[in-house]
């Protein structure tokens, strides 16, 4: 008998913060791994058009970014694991296995993710809802995820 085929059993759009300005990013979770697929950038080319036009500049480049990324991000919940790897070089995924846990602060209208592999340490916030967020983790991380609200 063969094995199921791996399936997208949800996903989370999430943030990270980068030393300059935020990457848009998606976690997809499916039945063996968390898949980090990139969404875009926020901020990068931004510090020198910020001192002249202060917030104006990140305006400015959420319109003119918002719809490349719609672009990039379109069906990327229909794609298969393998596909939504493949469709940007810097997508990666980790295994459960690898999970040591996963902290999860719930706050009113934002929420912070911290997951903690083996190997390394990756700090998110996301809009997501709280009962989203506690299903979807529940379910794939069982007893790894660790709740607080503040």
């Amino acid at each position: 008998m063969s094995e199921p085929s791996e399936m997208v059993l949800g996903e989370i759009p999430v943030t990270a913060k980068l030393s300059v300005g935020s990457e848009r990013l998606r976690l997809f979770f499916t039945q063996k791994r968390i898949i980090v697929a990139h969404v875009g950038k926020r901020g990068v080319g931004s510090p020198a058009l910020a001192s002249f036009f202060g917030r104006l500049s990140g305006a400015l480049e959420d319109v003119f970014r918002s719809g490349k990324e719609a672009v990039a991000g379109r069906g990327l919940g229909e794609s298969s694991p393998e596909e939504i790897l493949a469709a940007d070089r810097d997508n990666f995924f980790v295994n459960y296995g690898d999970v040591v846990s996963v902290d999860l602060s719930l706050f009113q209208s934002l929420s912070s993710v911290v997951i903690v592999t083996k190997d390394d340490k990756f700090r998110f916030t996301t809009r997501a809802t709280s009962r989203v967020l506690l299903d979807l983790l529940q379910k794939t991380l069982g007893g790894k995820a660790k709740v607080s609200s503040q």
